[in-house]
């Protein structure tokens, strides 16, 4: 009967023990909470207030709530002026091209036209030289461009097709618009073996245009 009056002492002895031993516990772990869930308020030498956790330098004030905290940016933010999108690049200037129909683009060369075509031979046998004259009618059929040099290319040949077979280039300047003007193209060349008649090609070889 004793012995189990000093089982049931000790045991109440170290119920009480472990109960005080959580208590303890308890309390130390709420005073380390609190402890570390303080924030101290400290100045540095040059002036500045820092913050922290604990007393640093031993001259550091309590607080009882921080100033919130901000989050910095991974990328400063953009000034509005400097935010604003780069105007568009301007369109590359446009460049004349003959025929294409806008109106910066000069006309196309087919608007010079030839008309009556003549081929004249004069042959000069004291100089021993020939002269093939091809006349002709130059229209400029452009309202609002000068050609400013028009150069025909002429190819004189006899009927037969046997003794000439030359080409000679001619130019004409300032043939203005709706123009029309008579232009000669001539080449000189010896007296073939004997005179005959001959006949005259014209195309347009090169155009100026201005405006």
């Amino acid at each position: 009967m004793i012995e189990y009056c000093d089982d049931m002492q000790t045991t109440g002895k170290r119920s009480k023990l472990n109960a005080c031993t959580l208590v303890a516990i308890l309390i130390l772990g709420s005073s380390l909470s609190v402890a570390y869930a303080e924030t101290w308020r400290c100045r540095q030498p040059d002036g500045t207030v820092i913050f922290s956790d604990r007393n640093l330098t031993g001259q550091c004030a309590p607080m009882g709530e921080g100033p919130p905290l901000l989050r910095i940016p991974s990328i400063p933010p953009v000034p509005a002026e400097e935010a604003k999108p780069e105007p568009p690049a301007p369109e590359p200037a446009q460049v004349p091209t003959p025929g294409r129909g806008r109106r910066i683009d000069p006309p196309n060369d087919a608007v010079i036209t030839i008309r009556d075509l003549k081929a004249i031979p004069n042959f000069n046998s004291l100089l021993g030289i020939a002269n093939y004259q091809a006349k002709m009618l130059l229209e400029n059929g452009d309202s609002e461009w000068t050609a400013e040099r028009v150069c025909i290319n002429v190819r004189f040949r006899d009927i037969n097709l046997i003794f000439l077979d030359v080409q000679q280039v001619g130019c004409l300047e300032g043939l203005k618009p709706l123009d029309t003007r008579e232009f000669t193209v001539t080449y000189t060349g010896m007296i073939p073996p004997r005179l005959f008649p001959i006949r005259a090609e014209a195309k347009v070889d090169y155009v100026k245009w201005t405006k």
